[in-house]
């Protein structure tokens, strides 16, 4: 559930920065507190089982795995937050650039977030380690998409703010794939015991 609340952050933010969508940004915003309050009942009963249950092994993993992930989940709710506050700021700037390359992060980042949440759901380790390497193209295609930015600025200083408003949304894409990826090796430890970092 948190990990979907703050999936579709992310996606409805994108939509009200692309469609310059003040109200939908703001419920983007708004719903933001519940998603930090169920953070906070994930980790409690972490804790709770932690003190009363005292458990061991692949049990002890889960727990202390979980509570890294729901740490990611509520960070990735805060992503999608700030990409809605942007979209709130750029209301009154012309737009003279395309949004087809947001468009198409925010595709490959939502396939990331949705194969991350399967794949937590089924303890699938393999997968896991498979969408890690996803971060890559990520990272790939907001450094092209930073490029073609710049390029738009220098082209027509018109385009200055929404280019710089365009980079901003991207940058926060790119860490919503950092975070998804740090899902995948806490399910990668909590199922094997192994702790590494499977995208260096």
């Amino acid at each position: 559930d948190l990990g979907s609340r703050a999936r579709q952050g992310v996606a409805l933010g994108v939509r009200a920065f692309v469609e310059n969508d003040t109200s939908l940004a703001q419920q983007v915003i708004d719903a933001d507190r519940p998603i930090n309050e169920l953070r906070y009942r994930v980790e409690q009963q972490c804790y709770e089982l932690l003190a009363m249950e005292q458990p061991v092994a692949v049990d002890l993993r889960t727990i202390v795995a979980a509570l890294v992930v729901a740490n990611e989940f509520e960070r990735i709710g805060d992503h999608g937050k700030k990409i809605a506050r942007i979209a709130l700021r750029t209301t009154a700037d012309p737009r003279p650039i395309p949004f087809s390359g947001i468009l198409r992060m925010t595709e490959m980042v939502l396939t990331m977030l949705d194969r991350t949440l399967a794949a937590l759901a089924g303890r699938d380790v393999a997968e896991a380690r498979a969408i890690c390497l996803v971060d890559d193209q990520i990272d790939a295609h907001y450094k092209q998409l930073f490029n073609i930015s710049l390029s738009y600025m220098l082209e027509d200083p018109r385009a200055i703010n929404a280019s710089t408003y365009q980079i901003q949304v991207a940058h926060e894409l790119e860490r919503v794939g950092d975070r998804a990826t740090n899902v995948c090796e806490r399910l990668v430890y909590a199922v094997t015991g192994e702790l590494m970092d499977l995208n260096p």
